[in-house]
């Protein structure tokens, strides 16, 4: 895998996964916002304007089966289901050698769904976890939506 900002391309290596009191080894992480928007229209056929709905942001971490072993624990420790959790901030920071590190900060995340599988000769076991991003996503300390 590998994260590609501003031209320059960042390795797996380089990527580090933190939750407040865990830190995660996840194989893959995927997160993604949305603003809705419309255009307006009157009289004529081009837009006179636009107008904003939501801001929406969402994602995914894959782990090995231990690693997802270690969550539940976590969450036992926590006194907490597992869909009741939630991490008050995922910070995954990037950087290439001898450059300044690059920091998302996903805030306000619940886990929404659990996929296990599991198939004859598989050397291991991994779990997808799809997460809603109720705080957004900060990129570098800018916000996406107001």
């Amino acid at each position: 895998m590998s994260i590609k900002v501003n031209g320059i391309n960042y390795g797996w290596g380089d990527v580090d996964v933190k939750i407040p009191g865990l830190t995660p080894v996840v194989q893959e992480i995927s997160y993604d916002d949305e603003q809705d928007m419309e255009e307006s229209y009157g009289k004529g056929l081009k837009p006179r304007g636009y107008g904003v709905g939501n801001y929406k942001s969402s994602g995914k971490i894959t782990m090995l089966r231990d690693d997802y072993d270690d969550l539940l624990a976590y969450c036992k420790a926590k006194g907490v289901s597992f869909y009741g959790l939630e991490i008050p901030s995922i910070v995954v920071s990037y950087a290439n050698p001898g450059e300044r590190t690059r920091i998302d900060e996903l805030k306000r995340v619940k886990f929404t769904k659990r996929s296990f599988k599991a198939a004859q000769g598989d050397k291991t076991l991994s779990i997808d976890l799809d997460m809603m991003i109720v705080g957004g996503i900060v990129q570098d300390g800018v916000e996406a939506a107001v």
